[in-house]
C-alpha cells in the first residue's frame, strides 16, 4: 500500500511540474518531483522527519539516489508555495465536485504557550490567537480548509492566528458547484454573505444560528442536521493534526508553512487508493 501510494504521489507531481513548466536543472541528482514526493512520505509516514524518512525511502528503494537531510530541506524550500498549492488542486481534480461541503479552521501553533515570550518566529501580534476549544492563547498560524463532505480537501488557506473566520471565508475562492451546500458554525454568521453567495454564486451557507439568534431562525432538527454535516471537517482536522509532530522545529515561517502544507497533502493523497 505504501509502494502505491509513493507512485502515486510521484504521478501526481511530475505532471503538475510538466504542465507548470517546471524544469529540473540537468544536474540535479534529484528531480523536483522526486523531492516533492519525499517531503510528502515524510509527512505522511515519519511526521515530516526527514532523517527517518530518507532511511525508509532508503531501505524501500523508493528512489535511485537520496540527497542528505540538509540537501532535501533546501530543496524543498526551493519550490514556491504556489507548486505545493497546484498539488493540492490537482487532487481536488481527480475526485471531482460534490454537492455538500464543510469549512472551518484549526490552529498551528508555532510554540507552546510559556514561550511565547521567547519566540523567534511570527512575532507579529496579529499571529496570537484563541483556541476556544482549550481556552487558551497561541501563537501562530490558522489553517481555513474547505472539504466536501467525504473529507477530500478542496481549498486552504493559511491566516494569521488572530484573523477571524469569517475574514478569511470573505477572500476564500469557494469554486464550487451550482446549489453547493456550505455547512458552517456559529463563527460563520452572516446575512450579507448569506445572501451574496446564494444570489450570485447559488451557493447555500448554512451556519449555525445559536440559541441567542433573533433573525432567520432555525428549528432544532436543522441545527442538528447542520452539526451533523460540519463534523467530517472535523475529522479532517484529528487527520492532519496527527499527522504533524508535537513540535515543528523550523527556523523560517515559510518552513513552518511548508510543513503544514506537506501534512495536508500527505492527508489527501490518502484518499487516492
Amino acid at each position: 500500500m505504501e509502494e502505491t501510494n509513493a507512485i502515486a504521489i510521484f504521478f501526481v507531481c511530475d505532471e503538475v511540474l510538466k504542465a507548470l513548466d517546471f524544469k529540473d536543472d540537468p544536474q540535479v541528482v534529484m528531480s523536483d518531483a522526486e523531492v516533492m514526493t519525499f517531503a510528502i512520505l515524510a509527512a505522511s509516514l515519519h511526521a515530516g522527519n526527514h532523517r527517518q524518512a530518507r532511511w525508509s525511502c532508503k531501505i524501500a528503494g523508493y528512489f535511485a539516489k537520496i540527497l542528505s537531510k540538509s540537501r532535501l530541506n533546501r530543496r524543498c524550500r526551493r519550490i514556491p508555495m504556489e507548486v505545493w498549492l497546484a498539488i493540492f488542486h490537482a487532487i481536488r481534480i481527480i475526485f471531482g465536485p460534490e454537492k455538500e461541503y464543510a469549512v472551518d479552521s484549526f490552529p498551528v501553533p508555532c510554540c507552546q504557550k510559556s514561550r511565547i515570550d521567547k519566540r523567534k518566529l511570527f512575532c507579529d501580534r496579529k499571529h496570537l490567537g484563541f483556541m476556544a476549544s482549550k481556552k487558551q492563547y497561541f501563537c501562530g498560524i490558522r489553517v481555513h480548509m474547505l472539504v466536501t463532505i467525504s473529507g477530500i480537501p478542496v481549498e486552504c488557506r493559511f491566516a494569521p492566528g488572530a484573523e477571524s473566520d469569517l475574514n478569511v471565508l470573505w477572500k476564500m475562492n469557494l469554486d464550487l458547484p451550482l446549489k453547493a451546500k456550505l455547512y458552517a458554525d456559529g463563527a460563520y454568521n452572516c446575512f450579507d454573505l448569506e445572501d451574496i453567495l446564494r444570489e450570485d454564486e447559488q451557493i447555500y451557507l448554512l451556519a449555525k444560528r445559536g440559541k441567542g439568534t433573533k433573525n432567520r431562525r432555525r428549528t432544532t432538527e436543522e441545527e442538528k442536521q447542520i452539526s451533523s454535516k460540519r463534523q467530517i471537517v472535523e475529522t479532517a482536522f484529528s487527520c492532519i493534526t496527527a499527522l504533524l509532530p508535537r513540535s515543528l522545529i523550523v527556523r523560517t515561517e515559510d518552513g513552518f508553512r511548508l510543513r503544514v502544507m506537506c501534512a495536508i497533502l500527505a492527508y489527501s493523497f490518502s484518499f487516492i487508493r
